[in-house]
């Protein structure tokens, strides 16, 4: 009998929540670029069903994510072994591109290791 069962491999993933436009915007450019690949979600609640299936290396919120939002997003990203990230709304474009390149490259070694940080 052969084994039908197919290998997951992850694939570099980051997830934006509810993110301003102008910022979401900036993010999915950047991370597109270093080779992620970007979800773009309006709420908590529908991150909060996608983090355990799509298993990402990285979660980015705004800094105005209500505590109990954050806390549970927190939660599923400890999980799957996720780095959250919150933005500021007014966070500047070359300070952004900076912190997205750290983030992705961190990531990016969590997806090879199989998750593992």
């Amino acid at each position: 009998m052969r084994n039908e069962t197919i290998q997951r491999v992850a694939t570099p993933t980051a997830i934006l929540v509810g993110l301003p436009d102008g910022l979401a915007s900036l993010s999915i450019e950047a991370l597109g670029e270093l080779g992620l690949r970007v979800l773009r979600v309006g709420h908590a609640a529908a991150a909060s069903e996608r983090i355990p299936v799509v298993m990402p290396q990285l979660v980015l919120v705004p800094t105005t994510l209500r505590a109990d939002e954050l806390d549970a997003l927190n939660d599923r990203c400890v999980a799957v072994g996720a780095d959250l990230v919150q933005l500021a709304p007014d966070t500047a474009p070359d300070a952004l591109t900076a912190l997205l390149k750290t983030a992705a490259n961190v990531a990016l070694i969590k997806a090879l290791r199989g998750g593992r940080g």
